[in-house]
């Protein structure tokens, strides 16, 4: 495993391409802190591992004494016992191939964040006493005494040396980057001006402390005012309020690649047609992904963010109802390798929320993988002429059966019903390719392993509705983590990504089953 640095809108691992699938599960720190809540982190871990997923982005902050396992419970006062847990996180995502993307705060009281500083600065005790219209969140960026705190913290995190491995953190592989917050807003008639001030100052920062790792920060992607012709494609009128203009933060030189998020259920009218929410699903990727290729910024892209709650929790009733979950996270997700094979910036995704199967789904967000069949990764790709040729691999044969024999029984066990919804009268949305033509370009694509693979998993003989859940398993298959020990291959490795997370954690049948697992 090799530090990832940026050259233009790539990411390379040592010398070859870096491109990734990957996971959010924020927990991951304060439960490594609790000996007893390691099982938790070690299954996220074990399968990520398992998944082939490379990159999990997760918090390594908690302020506040009202926090479980606070990090920074008080002003300058730092938990050991929290910052050994990270240690240990560091050292078991490094032993499965995993890099963490670590955020340093939040804007959202979750793990206290921002607000926290401000309640310190004005002597809040809790926040259930927090009066946000008297002290906004926003006053965390240019007061300097919430300041001075926050750096402190940010200090004693980034110049760790790990206690475990004695590796200082600035030179720890399985640390891809320091996020400076997770969705920073600053509102009011200054908040943009105020908002990357705060940012470049503290990019800054903290390439001072570290000058190795990457540096992002996680906006949600709104356009602002210097970009006014995209400003209609916010999701909603009041976006470009928000002090969060995407152009213009990620302009500032010591951001390494750009970040967004995509909540359809939080963002889009919940009485949206299925066409309305896939297409601006799509035009979000896309539009921020046309932005970063230009000259302006000319910088990676990652959905550092998306998700789309399952219909069947209890925030349920919030969400886009007449949008299948897992056809949401299919139109994403071929969106995203789409771009990415076409040699645009994209090159990572992380789906939210990854999580233990005992940790309870707080949101209607969360993702717990069962014990479904998970084909093996296809491996890594080959560069070849400066183009990068994916190449059909399996690191596990299992006594000689290979990635494509194991993804034909992926396909078997995981019958995924219609491929992205269907009308009422049960025609498909979305037309999907015949057999001849998506063997076709799965050939001219990927060689002849691929179209073989297709072939395989289809089980075409048996008719159109196993070819469906077949094509679904092969163009899952080139979607996950890298197959190899040096992961390159991100955006066309394991199936495991797509196949099992949409079989186990959407609700969706499978054969012989009437309905959700």
């Amino acid at each position: 495993m090799q530090l990832v640095r940026v050259r233009g809108v790539r990411l390379l691992a040592g010398d070859r391409p870096f491109y990734f699938a990957g996971a959010n599960c924020h927990y991951l720190m304060t439960h490594a802190a609790d000996v007893n809540q390691r099982p938790l982190v070690t299954e996220v871990l074990d399968d990520a591992s398992r998944l082939n997923l490379t990159v999990i982005r997760c918090w390594a902050f908690c302020d506040g004494t009202d926090e479980w396992n606070a990090l920074h419970p008080e002003p300058g006062k730092f938990n050991e016992t929290v910052l050994v847990g990270l240690d240990w996180l560091v050292q078991e995502a490094g032993r499965r191939g995993i890099r963490l993307l670590l955020a340093l705060t939040n804007y959202w009281a979750d793990y206290g964040g921002m607000p926290a500083y401000v309640r310190w600065r004005y002597g809040i005790l809790d926040r259930t006493q927090h009066d946000y219209e008297k002290h906004p969140t926003s006053l965390f960026y240019t007061d300097p005494h919430c300041q001075a705190i926050f750096r402190r913290a940010v200090s004693t995190v980034v110049n760790r040396i790990n206690s475990l491995t004695g590796v200082p953190y600035t030179q720890e592989p399985a640390i891809l980057g320091w996020e400076l917050a997770n969705e920073p807003r600053c509102e009011g008639p200054d908040g943009n001006q105020v908002l990357q001030h705060w940012v470049a100052s503290t990019a800054d920062f903290v390439r001072e402390l570290d000058p190795n790792h990457l540096i992002t920060v996680g906006l949600e992607g709104f356009f602002g005012p210097s970009t006014p012709e995209l400003m209609a494609h916010n999701p909603y009128e009041s976006a470009a309020r928000h002090g969060a203009d995407f152009a213009a933060i990620f302009a500032h030189p010591s951001l390494d690649f750009a970040s967004i998020h995509l909540y359809p259920d939080q963002w889009c009218p919940l009485d949206s047609s299925p066409m309305q929410l896939m297409s601006f699903m799509r035009t979000w990727i896309q539009g921020h992904a046309t932005l970063c290729g230009e000259a302006r910024l000319r910088k990676p892209l990652v959905l550092s963010e998306f998700g789309k709650r399952d219909p069947n929790s209890y925030h349920g009733r919030d969400c886009v109802y007449d949008v299948n979950r897992a056809a949401a996270f299919q139109e994403v997700l071929d969106c995203c390798r789409e771009l990415a094979l076409s040699g645009g910036p994209l090159v990572g995704v992380c789906a939210w929320l990854l999580a233990a199967k005992q940790y309870p789904d707080y949101d209607g967000y969360t993702l717990k993988l069962g014990t479904a069949v998970v084909p093996a990764p296809l491996g890594p790709e080959r560069e070849t002429e400066g183009e990068l040729q994916p190449v059909v691999e399996s690191r596990n044969t299992e006594g000689g059966r290979g990635a494509t024999t194991r993804i034909a029984e992926g396909c078997q066990a995981c019958n995924m019903g219609p491929f992205r919804g269907t009308d009422a009268a049960g025609t498909p949305m979305y037309p999907l390719p015949d057999k001849e033509e998506l063997a076709v370009r799965l050939l001219r694509q990927y060689g002849e392993d691929m179209s073989q693979l297709c072939v395989h998993a289809a089980g075409m003989e048996t008719g159109r509705g196993d070819w469906e859940s077949g094509q679904r398993m092969a163009v899952a298959a080139q979607l996950g983590g890298g197959g190899a020990a040096e992961p390159a291959a991100g955006l066309n490795g394991g199936s495991g990504f797509l196949s099992e997370w949409l079989a186990r954690c959407c609700g969706l049948p499978r054969k012989g089953s009437a309905g959700p697992p």
